[in-house]
């Protein structure tokens, strides 16, 4: 991916790189872009050091950094997706404000009370440690701090057993961890958050990605690069899984008490 990625910037258009020409590779969570600037609208005026877990190759980070003038710092545990973000960083001028690290979630190299919120997009699915990810979230935010998370999550009356993959966060079912809201929203409420927005953005979901699929993204920055040359098998399921009723997807603000 490193390579055909650095060749594709180098043959920059006429204009300069934008924010917007990554989101084929970049903003692969169901809603792309609009999700992400919907979710910001909760996100306090003040608040401008964050933390984005699970980060991929950046795209929500850098538009953190662009639309709300966040010192952003993007977390990853793809060697691969942490270089790519940091070279489609470097391709944007004025770059930025984005650090990008290689780390795991679950064990978060931060100190306590280091950021005004936490973004996840995405992110949790493939995490099977809800508590104890959620107990690392809390313990690096500040005080009055938020968690804003976009995740797709299991219906109330369904069951791993009942998920069609691969999906963009796991190739087979023993490398996914979905969870249901309740439950997410109980752990979290036993660690100390407090749920102050949540909304279900099932429908948005769906129109979006039944509208994507008919489309092909534009050229150079194809899913196809991200994802690997399942990327359109992945989308189907995704697609399926929801028309089947197995899975909704939630968006939701948690304020640290």
């Amino acid at each position: 991916m490193l390579s055909t990625l650095s060749l594709l910037l180098e043959k920059r258009p006429h204009k300069q790189w934008q924010i917007e020409d990554f989101s084929g590779i970049d903003q692969l969570h169901l809603g792309g872009i609009p999700a992400t600037l919907a979710l910001l609208d909760w996100l306090p005026n003040g608040a401008k050091s964050g933390l984005d877990i699970g980060c991929g190759l950046g795209g929500t980070s850098r538009l953190l950094s662009n639309e709300r003038d966040c010192n952003m710092v993007g977390l990853d545990l793809n060697h691969q997706y942490i270089r790519a973000a940091m070279l489609l960083n470097q391709s944007i001028q004025p770059e930025p404000q984005c650090q990008f690290v290689i780390g795991n979630s679950l064990r978060l190299p931060f100190s306590e009370h280091s950021f005004n919120f936490v973004i996840s997009q995405h992110s949790t699915m493939n995490i099977k440690q809800k508590e104890a990810l959620l107990k690392g979230l809390y313990s690096v935010l500040k005080p009055q701090g938020h968690l804003l998370i976009h995740e797709i999550m299991l219906q109330p009356h369904a069951s791993e057993n009942d998920i069609l993959y691969p999906t963009p966060w796991a190739h087979e079912k023993g490398e996914s961890h979905l969870c249901h809201w309740q439950l997410f929203n109980d752990l979290a409420l036993a660690i100390g958050f407090k749920v102050d927005h949540f909304k279900d953005d099932t429908d948005a979901a769906l129109t979006w990605i039944r509208q994507t699929r008919q489309q092909k993204a534009p050229p150079p920055f194809r899913p196809t690069l991200a994802l690997g040359a399942n990327a359109a098998m992945m989308s189907a399921n995704v697609l399926g899984n929801i028309e089947a009723g197995y899975l909704h997807v939630i968006s939701a603000r948690l304020c640290k008490l």
